[in-house]
């Protein structure tokens, strides 16, 4: 077609949410294939480094949301969003858009819906 023109940031984004897509697409009893665990690694380090962006200050240790989920589950689960194995991406999406307590929500002139899968994903239960 005459004038399209493929953007890279924007292909190499749709690559990683088709990534997630398809690992997350797998049943549970039956194992990732390699090449899906090959390509979700891209998107989960991409997605680490928007967690750094956006979360960080306030979810590693010491934070102020980590004090937050530290007083709320009293030990049962780690404070620290990194260290958990229970956050499905859908819950991470509805709580940052959302906000919960005092965590604030997040527009997606803040943070895209891209970037969102992408943090959703690195977040997520490794299967």
């Amino acid at each position: 077609m005459k004038g399209f023109r493929l953007r890279p940031r924007l292909a190499v984004a749709a690559c990683a949410i088709l990534a997630v897509t398809l690992v997350g697409c797998a049943p549970l009893s039956t194992r990732p294939s390699p090449h899906s665990a090959a390509l979700a690694e891209p998107a989960r380090s991409a997605g680490g480094k928007i967690f750094d962006k956006w979360c960080s200050d306030c979810h590693t240790a010491g934070g102020p949301g980590s004090l937050a989920l530290q007083r709320k589950y009293q030990g049962a689960l780690p404070a620290v969003l990194e260290q958990r194995n229970n956050l499905p991406p859908d819950y991470v999406k509805l709580v940052v858009r959302h906000g919960v307590s005092f965590m604030p929500s997040f527009r997606k002139t803040e943070i895209s819906d891209i970037d969102l899968a992408l943090v959703a994903a690195y977040l997520a239960p490794s299967q």
